[in-house]
């Protein structure tokens, strides 16, 4: 089975992402890209532009340090929220965390899939200060939302680097699971850089989400867009689902990807998409199918005419092994590294073609909308 790397994606058998009305998903592997594009409900407003999201200078605590939840809850707590959502349909309930203050106002982090279909958005605090919110923006395809709250004194959650994070390492999550305010669980890193791909049903189209954090802390309904934070209390992560088939398996978007987004969405920006335009099968997947692939790295089955992908002079057949220098192997994918950068970066390729090693470049275009891109084997 192929994949086609919109954002970017890898086939993976997959989990399910938490719906607004705090029903499961099921998830489906899927081997075409997601036909969601990139969807903005945002004000540009220029007293937003400069606005700071703090981010813990330091590494990332790691598996062989002290690890104390009761610590990670007192430093966290305070700055995460109950998200209560009207939709026409009902009700539904979420997470989220203040991650910055600008001009008055709070800005709170939570998943797109909590307040989608919105008619009003309640924030409940755990000091019992409540608030009607705004959506300040919204970005689908990474499943982030921004909530703009009428009061800068809420205390802000600061963000961890997700890509110091090492399997193995200690996390806590932190959320509203099953409506019950202030919860957490803790666990660890299971594993990194996984892709999950969903089906809501009722004609909803899929979600790609092409590079999550997997975690054994437990996630339920209602945990949804709230923090996963390491030893020191920085969020390294924003829970969005958890699985179906199998016990103690979350995943959350890691920190840096949740940042990136959430700031462009807090100054009113669309955010962008980093996009290949290739189509390839992972080495896992290339053997299984019974081909021959020498090297690791991710095989190349189509390099999509008119994509950055073709122009930068990739061919089916070639085997990427290296995005800037970081090998795509021990669980490192290519939606790992790509999605780390924006539209209009250059990443550095190293391909392995008929046994020579061969440096590309390739300047990353935005994701298009639709599924315009087959990627049949």
């Amino acid at each position: 089975m192929a994949t086609c790397q919109s954002a970017v994606s890898s086939n993976r058998r997959v989990s399910h992402i938490w719906r607004a009305a705090l029903a499961l998903i099921a998830l489906s592997l899927l081997a075409a890209c997601s036909p969601r594009g990139p969807v903005v409900q945002s004000s540009p407003s220029p007293s937003h532009a400069q606005v700071s999201i703090p981010v813990a200078s330091g590494p990332a605590t790691t598996a062989t340090s002290t690890f104390d939840p009761t610590h990670v809850a007192a430093i966290l707590l305070p700055a995460v929220g109950e998200v209560l959502v009207t939709t026409a349909n009902g009700h539904a309930i979420g997470s989220g965390f203040v991650s910055a203050h600008q001009g008055g106002a709070s800005y709170m982090v939570t998943n797109n899939h909590v307040v989608e279909g919105q008619v009003k958005v309640v924030v409940l605090m755990p000091d019992g200060r409540h608030f009607v919110a705004t959506v300040q923006g919204t970005d689908p395809l990474q499943d982030i939302a921004v909530l703009s709250i009428d009061d800068g004194t809420l205390p802000v959650a600061q963000f961890g680097d997700s890509t110091k994070l090492v399997v193995g390492q200690p996390v806590v999550a932190i959320g509203s699971p099953f409506a019950n305010q202030s919860t957490v669980t803790s666990g660890i890193i299971s594993a990194l850089h996984r892709t999950i791909q969903t089906t809501a049903g009722n004609g909803t189209p899929a979600e790609s989400l092409p590079d999550v954090l997997q975690t054994d802390a437990a996630i339920n309904p209602g945990n949804s867009g709230g923090p996963l934070a390491d030893a020191d209390g920085n969020v390294v992560g924003v829970n969005t689902a958890a699985s179906s088939s199998a016990t103690r398996i979350g995943f959350a978007i890691p920190s840096l990807i949740a940042k990136r987004i959430a700031t462009d969405l807090i100054a009113g920006r669309k955010p962008g998409h980093p996009y290949m335009g290739v189509c390839y099968q992972s080495e896992a997947d290339a053997l299984a199918a019974g081909k021959t692939m020498d090297g690791y790295g991710v095989l190349v089955t189509k390099a999509v005419p008119g994509t950055p992908s073709s122009t930068a002079g990739l061919q089916a057949n070639d085997v990427i092994e290296q995005v800037d220098r970081v090998d795509l192997n021990n669980g490192q994918t290519l939606g790992g590294v790509i999605q780390l950068h924006s539209p209009g970066d250059t990443v550095e390729l190293t391909v392995l073609r008929s046994g020579t090693k061969k440096i590309l470049k390739l300047k990353l275009g935005e994701r298009p909308t639709g599924n315009t891109n087959s990627c049949a084997p």
